[in-house]
């Protein structure tokens, strides 16, 4: 495997990484104020069901912040397994990381130029977590996209180097 491939490989599990730590620090934001997400949900939803109590918006709010961490879990395990995959020169996995790595990109330049407009230490984290991410990302779609390591992606011929 070639050293970029490597090195790639780690900063994709630095963002997979940091994405876990984005979740657990977001579902503890969450938790922190459901007072007030609840409160916000209650306001919604009293025009459709007059019947919602406080408790059962509080725990819809809980709920939610729950299933977003089981939901981002998976989005984890199966972003390891297709960095796995990357490293056994799978082009498809390079092709989707690609893909990944430009959306993490773009929000991360929108979360640099929003991040004087939030509040709180939650979202603060979040934010910077997000520009870490796209810094990682790109540096792993720009050292999958070198030629040595672009080599790594081609087809091999049976009974060929690499192939035993």
């Amino acid at each position: 495997m070639p050293a970029d491939i490597t090195t790639a490989r780690q900063l994709w599990w630095g963002v997979i990484g940091l994405g876990v730590g984005r979740l657990f620090v977001s579902l503890a934001d969450t938790l922190a104020n459901r007072d007030r997400f609840s409160a916000e949900l209650r306001e919604r939803v009293q025009s459709t069901d007059p019947q919602l109590t406080p408790a059962m918006t509080d725990l819809l709010v809980t709920l939610g912040a729950v299933l977003g961490v089981i939901l981002g879990l998976a989005v984890a395990a199966l972003g390891v397994l297709v960095v796995h995959q990357l490293g056994k020169g799978k082009l498809w996995a390079r092709t989707l990381l690609t893909f990944a790595g430009v959306w993490l990109v773009i929000t991360g330049v929108a979360a640099l130029f929003s991040i004087g407009m939030v509040d709180g230490v939650g979202p603060l984290a979040g934010g910077a977590a997000t520009i870490v991410q796209a810094v990682l990302a790109g540096g792993a779609i720009y050292l999958c996209q070198r030629p040595e390591a672009a080599k790594w992606f081609l087809p091999r011929r049976p009974g060929g180097p690499g192939n035993s």
